[in-house]
C-alpha cells in the first residue's frame, strides 16, 4: 500500500518557515547589538550626553531610522549599554568571589577586580568614569550588590559603618575616581593602584591598617569568564 506523503511535506514546509524566522531573529539581535557596541564604544570616548542617534547608527553601519525599531529613543538605548557592560561584570563577580567568607575580603576583591577589569577592557572603564557614580542606571545596576556586601560586614561585625547608604556612595565614587586615575597613567604607574585602593577602602570601613593591607594583597580568584571578553 503506498504511503501518504502528507507528514513529510507538513514536516518540510514547517522546517521551511522555521529557518527564515531563526535567520530573521539571528539577523536582528545582530544589528541591536551593533547599536550597542557602537553607542558604548562613543560614550567612553565622548561622554555619555555627547553622542547622538546619527552617531550611533553610522558606527553600526545601519540608517538612522533602523535604530527606531530596536529603541524608542536615545535613553533607552543608553539603559541596554548600562545593563549589557555593568550587569555581565556583577554576575561574573556574584559567581567567582561567593565561596568568600569573610565579608573583608569580598568587599576588597569586588573592588580590585573593577579596577583591574578597568584596564582589561578601557571602553568598559572609560564608560564607568564617564557615567559617573551617581548615575542612576549604574546604581541600580552594582550599587545593590556593593550595598549588599557592606551590609555583611556590618552584620559580623566586620565593618564599623554609621550609614550604610553614604557608605555605598562613597565607595562608587571613589571607584570612580581610582578607574579614571588608573586610565591615565603608565602600566607600571598604576600596576598595584588596585591594591591601594582596596585598602583605603577597607580601613573607610573599619578595618586596621595593618589588616587592610594584608587582605588588599591577598591572590584574587580568576574570573576567567571577564578575562575571555
Amino acid at each position: 500500500m503506498p504511503t501518504s506523503s502528507k507528514p513529510n511535506d507538513a514536516s518540510t514546509d514547517q522546517s521551511n518557515t522555521q529557518a527564515p524566522i531563526g535567520r530573521r531573529a539571528l539577523k536582528r539581535e545582530q544589528t541591536r547589538s551593533r547599536l550597542i557596541d557602537s553607542a558604548r564604544t562613543l560614550m567612553a570616548e565622548r561622554g555619555v550626553d555627547n553622542v547622538g542617534i546619527a552617531e550611533i547608527t553610522e558606527g553600526a553601519n545601519v540608517g538612522t531610522g533602523t535604530f527606531y525599531n530596536y529603541f524608542i529613543d536615545r535613553d533607552q538605548l543608553l539603559q541596554a549599554v548600562a545593563e549589557d557592560a555593568f550587569e555581565t561584570v556583577g554576575s561574573a563577580l556574584d559567581q567567582s568571589l561567593n565561596t568568600l567568607e569573610d565579608p573583608a575580603e569580598l568587599f576588597a576583591c569586588s573592588l580590585r577586580h573593577l579596577v583591574q577589569y578597568s584596564l582589561h577592557d578601557r571602553i568598559w572603564g572609560g564608560l564607568l568614569v564617564q557615567m559617573g557614580a551617581a548615575h542612576p542606571i549604574l546604581m541600580r545596576v552594582l550599587g545593590p550588590c556593593a550595598r549588599r556586601d557592606l551590609l555583611l560586614g556590618i552584620d559580623t561585625g566586620r565593618f564599623t559603618i554609621e550609614d550604610v547608604d553614604l557608605a555605598t556612595t562613597c565607595t562608587f565614587g571613589s571607584l570612580i575616581a581610582a578607574i579614571n586615575m588608573a586610565l591615565s597613567v603608565d602600566q607600571n604607574s598604576a600596576e598595584n593602584m588596585d591594591e591601594m585602593y582596596a585598602a583605603s577602602m577597607l580601613r573607610m570601613v573599619g578595618v586596621p591598617a595593618d589588616e587592610a593591607g594584608a587582605i588588599s594583597k591577598i591572590p584574587l580568584p580568576e574570573i576567567t569568564s571577564l578575562r575571555a571578553q
